[in-house]
Formats: C-alpha cells, structure tokens, sequence
C-alpha cells in the first residue's frame, strides 16, 4: 500500500505561517499583475514543500480472514427432545460451511446454566476476544430462551447476527404459575393462593384448543384436593394453616400429552404460619423466690400476651362478714378462665399451685380436654405436689401427668444433669456451659409414668419430663429451684433458655420438634438432615427432579443428628419423606427460569438479528439439522438474510507486516525548482525593461 505523508521540518505552526505568508505575496503578485508571478508563486510553493518534507510510503499488508463466531447454548433446557444433539450437530456442520467459503477463521464459544440461560452475556464474552474489524457474523445456536434478553438492544455490533433455533415447529408444554403466592399466614387461618394453568405453543403463544387441567393441592406432602380448573384462567384457593412454623404447598398439573417436559407443572410455595400472639396463663399458688422468674421471662417475650393470676386461699375462708369481692383485689374468674376462654390460650402454667377448692373439678376436667385436644399444660413442681392438696391427687387430672408423687420433697445440693434422652432432645441439646451449671437444693421423688426424661437430679431422679397427650402436650418440672440459677446461685445457669424452650415446645414451635426431616442445598450438594430420638432411623424415601424414587441411609451426626450428602446432586426440586416427616429442597433455584418456558422461540432474539440486518431460522427438520445456505456479502449491505439464505459480511481486513518512508523528492531538487523559477521570473521581468524588448514608449508632445 503507498500513500503520501509528511514530515514537516519546522513546527506545525511555523508551517502554517510559512505556508499563510507565501499565499499571500502569490496573491499580491497575481493582482499587481506582473510578468514573473507565475514563476514567483512556484517557487513560494517550492519553498513550502521543501520545509514541509513530502514522504513517499509504501506499506507491506497481509490480507486476514474474517471472523464468524459460533454460540451454542447448553443450558438445562438444551437437554429437551434431544435439542443437544441438534445443537453439536448444527455446530459442526456449520463450521464446516463456514470454512469452505475460505478465509474465515472460526471462534467458539457456549452458554451454559442450569439454572438460567444468558446468551447476551455468553456473546458478549466470545466477542471480547475478536478484533470488530475482522468480525464478519456471528451465529446463535438455542431453542431462543434466553434470560438476559433484555440487554441486547445495548449490545453494539456492526455485524450481522443470526439465531439458528433448535425446537421443532410443532412443539408444545404445560405449566403452572403462581399469581398471588404469600409467604406468611396466621395460625388457624387460611390465605389465599391464585395460580393459573397455560397450555403453550411455539413463541409461548396460547394454545387455541380450551379445556380443563387436572390440578392436585399438597400440603406438607398430603393431598387436599385433586379437581379440575380451566386452562388460561385465574384460579384461587384458600390453604388451611393448621400449625405454625414452614408448611410446603404445593400444586400440581396432571401432565399434557406430548408436553416437552413435566418439571414446570409443579409449583412450591413455602408457608410460614406464625401465631398472632401466645397466649399464657400463669397461675401461682403459694408465693416463693421463683414466681417472679416466670413472670419476668414472660413478659419479656414480645410475643407473649401474659394473664398472671396468685391464688392464696380459698373464698370459704375468713371471716363470716367478709365480702367475696374483699378476698383479693381481684376477683378470680375461675368459670371464665377454665371454661369459657381455656381454649383460646396456648399454654397453661401452674407454679406451685395447691388446691384450694377455688377450681372444682369440672374445671380440672376441662383442663383435661383442653390438654387432649391440642392444648399444653406446664407444671412447675414444689414441696406442694405432694399431699391430698396436690393437684396429681386430682383424679380428673392426675391421668395425664406424666409423673406421681412418691414422697416428701428432698432437701439437698445436687447438680442438674441432661439425661441421654436429653442430649438427643431439642429442648436440653446443646444448653451452654453444661459442665458450670450452678447446684440446686430440693428435688420432687416421683413414680414416672410415660413421657421422656430430659433432666435428672441425685440418683438419676426425673427432674424434668415431657410428655404428648392425645393431641396436646404436657410438661413437669419437679423443682422450684430454678430461680437459683437467675440469681446466680453457685454460677447460676441457662435457666432462660431452659424455661424459653419448654415453653415453646409446649406451644408447639417447629424448631423445637424431636422428630424433624430437611433438605438443602450447598453448592451442588444436596444434604438431608435428621433429628430423631431413635437411635438409628430408617433410610428416608427421596424423590429427585425427574421423578425417580430411591432410599437414602443416614449416618450419626451427633446425639439425635443424623445426615446424608448427596454431592454433584442434579439441580432441581427434590422431597424426601420418611413416615409422617416430609420436606422439600432444592439445589439451585427451586423453580429456576431454565424450565418456566421451555418452547423454542423466535421472539426474544429477534429484535437483535433485525437490528444487525441478521435472520431467524428454523433448523430441525425431523431427526435431522438443515441450515441456511451461507453467502459473503460485502459491507454496508442492507440486508445479510433471506429466505433459506444468512450471509456473512466481507470485511477486507489486512495486517501491515512493514512499513517504509522515502522523500518524495530531494532537497537539492526542491532548492534547484526554486532557483529556476526564481531565475525565470527575474528574466522575464528584466526583459521587460530593454528596448526592443517589445514593449512600446509613446512620446507626449506638449
């Protein structure tokens, strides 16, 4: 390549200046219209060559081939109706198209996710490595699903783009998707859930054809309901909130023939089902150091809403004057609290309560169905417990203690201790400082009779027992000592804690459940976690992404911990039940866009093959791959795609191996043109000023 440049021997200014200077004397000369003007401004010129040093270059090039790049998506969705192997198919035979047009060199690069596909993103890397000037096409291969869609209109290229599409014309799929999905709800209520069912066509277009979907409702693994809803229309229900705590709803479409896959025909929506308030009734008997550690723990709670109640002596007693409404500063609502409104509290605690003939024992009797029909009772044990004043010698009672009084309180110092039971038990497992805990000084002897031991005392006595009854719970704590450890008696202890998550397993808290399955995912493993007092339970039933069932064995983790890990588990939703335990996880997301909208479509891409002049083209005829025909076509071309045709654009790059500079002409050269038409003009305008020269005097005769 030759080309003509300069280097200037002065400044650039100087030049200017030189070259200003010179135009002006050449334009003086022409108006003044002498003979030597011509020859004057050439040599001017001559002048201003000189200084600005005309080079002759001439460059060595070498021609580049043109680049096409190649992005093959392979993500999840790739994998469906065998779209993979079209896609290495198309791949292949498009490189070899592309090569046999000569002088294109390819690139490759791929989009891969399993939870979503960014094919923008996936361009955008390939392109960072190839020279624009050398860029003649870039070709898409995917079924046009693409997450990150959206961010094409900022992607600037001056090439042609085509998407090459993997599905087939005829493809079609069934989901399920939730409108209004809560994630919060209030115990003993409902909340309601809309979904809707689509039946989809290729470009996720409608499906002309109406009818109904068989959808099922789960809750917590168990099915509510299985009826058919309308296809395309909004459909709600109302989901009971039966316990607190992560309740998993799910629905589920029956699967439509010849859909391209079933794994968006589930939808999961975890629930969380929180008490609007804990409702507690405290009722104190004798008055001891240890009432006010109730009451304080209570009332710290922010969620509890705490009726407290001391009962000293009955009303027969006193005086034969004395007013009923005298006896206590507030009268005891005794058929109120036991009778009408029992059931609307969720816990019941009796801190050293003697019989005082204030509750009868119809009252004690609808305790006791309060208790079987789901309610909790707690009772916080003293030298009261036994006598014929106790309240386990109240025989409408009695049956659903968990222990009976054996004898007198023990007086004594003796240390707590966390049965085995215990260190398996989410209400004593992992209490702080074990090993420290302060002493206490009496201890309950009983007869136990059903529940578990959790904490002990001298000997191995039960000191505090849970027991479930009928649908409700009970708790025993065989000594008033507690209050020891709040005043940090001999070090104290974790007595918060403690009573916090009695209370709380009384009331329910799922956190607190001895028996409990979940599944998460980390990373690309899946672990299945369980809490159980066996000492070895069985393998737990797991359901994979696709379906497939299999047993699962766990190993021990810890007291009442066991533990599975599935590593390189395939992403997706999985559940896992073991009885009447049931949990769901997922690695990854648990409903990933990569399976929301699975037909192949042409939409999503096409504003950037048609803003880049690229085309959009179906390529699966049956089981075999037909690509366009392939063209060059030269640049700035107004269209690089046709009907059965994509072109790529013809970008006559080069690389310049060597570059050399020769002066157009020498000095002496531009100096001997100088000298020359200086001399020219001097003789000119000399030979105009002797005689004969041709010139003509004429004489004026006065």
């Amino acid at each position: 390549m030759n080309a003509i440049v300069f280097e200037p021997l002065l400044p650039l200014w100087a030049l200017a200046l030189v070259a200003v200077a010179a135009a002006l004397i050449g334009l003086v000369l022409l108006w003044r219209g002498a003979r030597g003007a011509v020859l004057r401004i050439i040599a001017l010129a001559a002048l201003v060559a000189l200084i600005a040093n005309p080079q002759r270059r001439v460059a060595e090039t070498t021609p580049l081939d043109d680049i096409a790049v190649i992005v093959t998506d392979e993500s999840a969705s790739q994998t469906l109706d065998h779209r993979d192997k079209a896609t290495i198919a198309a791949a292949s035979d498009l490189e070899t198209r592309l090569k046999a047009l000569g002088h294109v060199e390819i690139a490759r690069a791929s989009a891969t996710g399993e939870d979503e596909t960014k094919l923008i993103e996936a361009i955008e890397n390939a392109l960072a490595g190839a020279p624009r000037a050398r860029l003649a096409g870039v070709f898409v291969i995917t079924d046009g699903q693409a997450s990150d869609a959206a961010r094409a209109a900022a992607l600037a290229l001056d090439a042609p783009v085509h998407i090459l599409l993997t599905g087939r014309a005829n493809e079609t799929d069934r989901k399920i998707t939730l409108v209004n999905a809560p994630r919060y709800g209030i115990v003993k209520e409902s909340v309601k859930i809309s979904f809707r069912v689509d039946d989809l066509g290729p470009d996720d277009k409608p499906l002309d054809e109406s009818g109904d979907a068989d959808v099922t409702l789960r809750i917590d693994g168990k099915e509510i309901l299985n009826q058919p809803v309308p296809i395309g229309a909004e459909v709600s229900f109302n989901a009971p909130l039966d316990h607190p705590g992560k309740l998993i709803i799910e629905l589920e479409a029956a699967p439509r023939a010849g859909e391209l896959t079933t794994r968006n025909n589930t939808a999961v929506l975890p629930v969380t089902a929180i008490r609007d308030r804990l409702r507690v009734l405290l009722i104190s008997g004798e008055p001891h150091p240890g009432e006010r550690v109730w009451r304080n723990l209570l009332k710290s709670d922010p969620a509890v809403d705490l009726v407290h109640f001391t009962i000293l002596r009955p009303i027969e007693k006193g005086s034969p004057n004395e007013l009923t409404s005298e006896l206590a500063l507030i009268p005891f609502p005794q058929d109120e609290l036991f009778i009408d409104k029992l059931a609307e509290f969720d816990l019941v605690i009796f801190d050293r309560y003697t019989y005082r003939g204030v509750l009868q024992s119809y009252h004690f009797d609808n305790i006791a169905r309060y208790v079987e029909n789901g309610g909790a009772v707690l009772i916080a044990a003293g030298p009261e417990y036994f006598g014929p004043l106790s309240l386990a010698d109240r025989r409408n009672l009695a049956f659903i203690l968990p222990a009976l009084p054996s004898g007198e309180a023990k007086e004594g110092p003796f240390r707590p201790q966390v049965t085995k039971e215990g260190e398996k038990h989410p209400v004593t497992a992992n209490l702080p400082e074990e090993n420290f805990w302060g002493r206490w000084l009496r201890i309950m002897p009983v007869v136990k009779r059903a529940g578990e031991t959790l904490m002990q005392g001298p000997g191995g006595a039960p000191l505090l027992i849970l027991n479930r009854v009928g649908k409700g719970r009970v708790g025993l704590l065989l000594s008033d000592q507690v209050w020891l450890w709040a005043r940090g008696f001999d070090g104290g202890g974790p007595h918060a804690e403690l009573l916090r998550r009695v209370a709380h397993w009384l009331m329910k808290e799922p956190e607190l459940e001895e028996e409990q399955l979940s599944l998460a995912g980390v990373g690309d493993t899946l672990v299945i976690s369980r809490r159980s007092m066996q000492d070895a339970p069985g393998p737990v039933e797991l359901t994979d992404p696709s379906g497939a069932v299999r047993k699962i064995a766990l190993s021990a983790d810890g007291p009442g911990r066991f533990s599975a890990k599935l590593e390189h588990a395939a992403r997706g939703l999985y559940r896992a039940r073991d009885g009447d335990l049931f949990a769901v996880g997922a690695v990854g997301l648990a409903a990933a866009p990569e399976f929301e909208d699975v037909v192949s479509t042409g939409l999503k891409l096409k504003p950037l093959a048609d803003r880049t002049h690229g085309g959009v083209f179906e390529i699966r005829r049956g089981a075999d791959v037909a690509l366009p025909a392939l063209r060059r076509v030269e640049a700035g071309a107004r269209a690089f795609a046709g009907s059965g045709w994509a072109g790529i654009e013809s970008r006559r790059a080069y690389r310049t191996d060597s570059v050399s500079d020769a002066p157009l002409a020498p000095a002496a050269a531009w100096l001997a043109l100088i000298a020359a038409a200086l001399a020219g003009a001097w003789w000119l305008e000399g030979r105009a000023g002797r005689p004969g020269s041709g010139s003509s005097v004429k004489d004026i005769k006065m």
